[in-house]
């Protein structure tokens, strides 16, 4: 079988990783595969490359295959690069879709780049199949929560603004209608079933699955090990300090969680809080100014190195207010918190608070600042526990966020829902 998936997102962002996990296992059984993002660098060309990957514990039971990788190129004229809208994307896609028969098409998201190469494929006879995990459209949408309020989308102009403003309002009315088209849906929440506009026959062809820990890439490892890595002498923190743990690609709580910070530190403790990923907005200088001296942004880390920076702290954090868009996500933090074996503190919200209470691990919150300071204080004071929590959690992302197990359940789905002779 022939399959392609479509990705909006550069890589090693955001759905890539779903993607790739669920693409690598459907490799590995024997299919070709190429796997498409938004290249990094290319503008108007794409390049592609073949990524070997393997799966087994012994030498006698390794399964090798490859992946073609298609990095689709990157010039847009008035949206974000991640955003769907490119013009040389789309005409790459379109017609990549189309110069060959596919027997599955995989879109990740309800982007044009996603969307509209995946129509092209199904027109020529394959098996449409979208994913919908992140929540755009609404007042408590991602459009609205994270990108409008935007430091970067206020600077600017006003007729890019204006346009850019057109598109999402179209995009949030075309995103739930998407899964009309397709002839099987894949959710990273049971949430997305009540959203307002979704279609009626999306429980009927709707699988949902949230995603896996990369067991084998984050591992937990000796603190002081991962402390020396990330050299924490050279930012003032000491052995003994009370580390917290947070990395995001966009923060939609960044007050939340610098508020909760602010007011456990404020209670006399030694904490230091560690930051990767996407810079803050500073949209409060006075409340960053609480933390100066205790918080250490240490940028965008290389996937391969992120396992350092998880390890080298004491308690991970994963703040999530109380709307549509955190009710509907499955944070990719969660599974790698998880794999990475330390104590995690949570805003008990969505599906996030549901999977906290069916696994018993991590400490669920209320979500707001006062009681994530609180959980923040009550950890602390536990450390004679961390490493048993911390084993525990471990355990938790081997038997329940198993990208194997979830992908094995998926395939069946989709063979049964499709007609598939194999998968």
């Amino acid at each position: 079988m022939k399959a392609l998936f479509l990705v909006h997102n550069l890589p090693f962002r955001g759905s890539y990783f779903r993607a790739l996990e669920i693409a690598r296992r459907m490799a590995l059984r024997g299919h070709y595969v190429e796997f498409v993002h938004i290249s990094e660098h290319k503008k108007r060309r794409p390049s592609t490359y073949s990524l070997s990957i393997e799966q087994g514990n012994s030498p006698g039971d390794i399964l090798k295959t490859a992946l073609t990788v298609v990095e689709s190129p990157n010039q847009t004229f008035f949206n974000d690069r991640q955003e769907g809208w490119g013009i040389f994307d789309n005409g790459f896609r379109i017609h990549h879709a189309l110069r060959q028969r596919w027997d599955l098409v995989y879109g990740f998201s309800h982007k044009p780049d996603c969307v509209l190469p995946a129509l092209a494929a199904k027109a020529r006879g394959a098996k449409m199949i979208l994913d919908w995990s992140d929540w755009w459209g609404g007042r408590e949408g991602l459009y609205q929560m994270c990108v409008l309020s935007s430091d970067g989308f206020r600077s600017l102009p006003l007729p890019l603004r204006t346009v850019r403003r057109v598109v999402f309002a179209a995009e949030a009315v075309w995103e739930p209608h998407a899964c009309r088209i397709a002839d099987a849906v894949t959710l990273i929440s049971g949430e997305f079933m009540s959203h307002p506009r979704a279609p009626a026959s999306l429980a009927r062809k709707a699988f949902v699955m949230h995603s896996g820990a990369p067991l084998d890439r984050i591992r937990p490892m000796p603190k002081d090990e991962a402390r020396a890595a990330l050299n924490f002498a050279a930012h003032g923190i000491a052995s003994d300090s009370i580390v917290l743990g947070y990395i995001a690609n966009f923060h939609t709580d960044e007050r939340l969680l610098l508020e909760a910070v602010a007011s456990a530190i404020s209670t006399g403790l030694d904490l230091h809080f560690i930051v990767a990923g996407a810079d803050f907005e500073r949209f409060a200088p006075a409340l960053h100014d609480r933390l100066m001296g205790r918080a250490h942004h240490f940028g965008r880390i290389p996937f391969e190195h992120i396992g350092h920076f998880l390890g080298a702290a004491d308690i991970l954090l994963l703040p999530l207010s109380d709307v549509a868009l955190n009710r509907a996500r499955y944070p990719h933090k969660l599974s790698d918190y998880a794999a990475a074996g330390r104590p995690i503190i949570a805003c008990d919200v969505g599906e996030t608070g549901r999977l906290l209470r069916r696994y018993d691990f991590g400490l669920p919150v209320k979500a707001d600042p006062p009681a994530f300071a609180g959980g923040i204080i009550q950890l602390a004071a536990r450390r004679g526990e961390w490493e048993a929590i911390g084993a525990r959690t471990r355990r938790t992302a081997e038997e329940c966020f198993n990208w194997d197990k979830l992908c094995a359940g998926l395939f069946d789905f989709l063979r049964e829902r499709l007609a598939l002779k194999s998968l």
